[in-house]
């Protein structure tokens, strides 16, 4: 009785899911799919005793294949009829790989690969490690390099493909990604794709191959910087490969940095950049941007960069921004960006340089009433007091004579209170 209601269930299974199979079928229109629901017929018997996801998954009508990256429904420009998929799990088989990679014909191989059931019988079949096996998939996929790494589950098929071929195999591969090396850029741009290059980088990273991959990435080392799945593909390198094999990226970083800086995301990835590399490339990083220090400062999303530098408490490069900001300190503090960068200077070893430079411009009571200037004059006066009695003193008479004027102002009264708060001189 147990089987026989088992039995109908499925068949009652089968008859809703032949239904909701025949209604998108006409509802999408494409005729090419019609003598698919004849395969479903053929496939009854096997569903109604194994009812796996991954068989039904790969079923045309059940996906939109459209929707994946990399396919556009198409391959090269060319559209396939629906494909009748191995089966895996079928038992007259016996999970025997190999018989039925020999039986494909070459262009089934990559729609193969672009279907999740059809990757997951390529991955199993690789990892047999049969070399006629990996051989005849290889030649059936090498043409298809940047569709397979852009693919959510073609990339699978490529990085297993990378593990079971042999050198001279492999070596196809890596230059069918990366000549010309707008490809692995465009690649690196795509979010599957990132996530493809970042582990054929971990796959690489002791071969002779990483080499030439991080080369055709330093061409293209501003682009992926400003994007967020490109840039993850660099702070890849620098988290997997020694600073040896990083030095091509470092050397790429030293003419766009400035652009780099000033740009949304740019600004964040070099920041972060600048806290993974080291060495002497790392320094003459930091004197092309210290160089920019005004321009930067000044700036709504260099100034992130500038002040990340004083961060780094590097006695060199905190007074050259120190030193390189005077004569601007003033017109800084009027801005909302650059009065950051003035607060980060005076909570530096070298606050000196601020501080006589704001008191010596004979417009300290303006920048002390300033909405953004208010601020930066309270920072002055807390750090002096604490550390340097000698310019606190020095920035407390110049402010004296202003008091009046500052306890009747909105921003300035705030000055004013911590004044009148402190101990007396």
């Amino acid at each position: 009785m147990e089987e026989d209601s088992t039995n109908y269930a499925n068949a009652e299974f089968l008859a809703r899911f032949k239904e909701l199979f025949n209604r998108t079928e006409d509802q999408s229109g494409d005729q090419d799919h019609v003598s698919s629901s004849q395969n479903l017929d053929d496939q009854s018997v096997r569903l109604s005793t194994s009812l796996n996801p991954n068989t039904i998954w790969a079923w045309p009508g059940l996906r939109n294949e459209e929707s994946l990256p990399g396919t556009n429904g198409q391959l090269n420009g060319t559209s396939y009829p629906a494909l009748s998929l191995p089966d895996p799990y079928s038992q007259e088989t016996g999970m025997d790989y190999s018989v039925q990679i020999k039986s494909m014909k070459p262009n089934q191989m990559i729609r193969m690969a672009l279907e999740f059931s059809g990757s997951w019988f390529l991955r199993n079949a690789l990892a047999e490690n049969n070399t006629e096996s990996t051989n005849i998939i290889f030649d059936g996929l090498i043409g298809y390099v940047l569709n397979l790494a852009v693919h959510p589950s073609g990339c699978n098929v490529l990085l297993s493909l990378t593990q079971a071929c042999n050198v001279d195999q492999l070596s196809q591969i890596i230059s069918n990604l990366i000549l010309p090396p707008s490809r692995i850029i465009q690649v690196s741009l795509n979010l599957t794709g990132s996530k493809t290059i970042r582990r054929l980088i971990q796959f690489l990273k002791r071969s002779c191959f990483i080499d030439p991959v991080v080369t055709a990435l330093a061409t293209g080392f501003s682009d992926l910087m400003q994007d967020q799945h490109g840039a993850l593909v660099i702070h890849r390198c620098l988290a997997q490969l020694n600073s040896q094999q990083n030095e091509v990226l470092c050397k790429a970083a030293l003419r766009p940095c400035v652009a780099l800086a000033t740009h949304m995301r740019g600004c964040i990835e070099l920041n972060s950049f600048i806290n993974s590399v080291s060495g002497p490339y790392r320094d003459h990083l930091l004197h092309t941007i210290t160089d920019n220090t005004v321009f930067l400062s000044q700036d709504p999303r260099g100034n992130f960069v500038i002040q990340h530098i004083l961060d780094l408490q590097h006695p060199v490069f905190t007074k050259k921004i120190c030193s390189r900001l005077q004569g601007y300190y003033v017109r800084l503090s009027f801005q909302k960006s650059g009065s950051h960068v003035v607060e980060k200077c005076l909570n530096s070893s070298d606050k000196s340089f601020a501080v006589v430079d704001l008191v010596d411009s004979k417009r300290l009571a303006q920048v002390a009433h300033d909405q953004f200037g208010n601020y930066v004059i309270q920072t002055a006066l807390k750090v002096t007091q604490d550390s340097d009695r000698l310019l606190y003193g020095y920035l407390r008479k110049a402010l004296e004579p202003h008091l009046e004027i500052l306890a009747s102002h909105l921003h300035g009264k705030n000055v004013f209170k911590l004044i009148k708060d402190a101990a007396p001189m």
